[in-house]
């Protein structure tokens, strides 16, 4: 019965510990959701907030050719890390006017 009881007890605490850490969760301004573009997780001008490893660095790779408009710059970067990094889950993108555009690589810790 005292075996019981003690993991009645704890069942019920771990229960409300978790209870507990949903409900203070705050939507505010800068929460947001991204998007998921061929399967790959895309930050743009943020970072996730859940912990991630970080995999490595991939580069536009044009050499001043191709499509300097958004999409094709973050669609060759997700093409650099799907060959380059087939476990990546995610991509921070930096995209720098003038300069060489370039995407982390990560993978969400579980």
């Amino acid at each position: 019965m005292k075996r019981f009881s003690i993991g009645l007890f704890a069942g019920v605490a771990l229960t409300l510990l978790i209870a507990f850490k949903i409900a203070t969760y705050e939507v505010n301004f800068s929460t947001s959701e991204v998007n998921r573009i061929e399967g790959i997780l895309v930050f743009t001008d943020c970072k996730p907030v859940m912990e991630y490893e970080y995999l490595g660095t991939v580069k536009s790779n044009t050499g001043g050719f191709g499509n300097p408009q958004y999409e094709g710059v973050r669609n060759r970067l997700l093409k650099n890390i799907k060959k380059d990094y087939p476990q990546a889950d995610g991509a921070i993108l930096y995209l720098n006017y003038g300069q060489s555009d370039k995407a982390d690589a990560i993978k969400f810790k579980k």
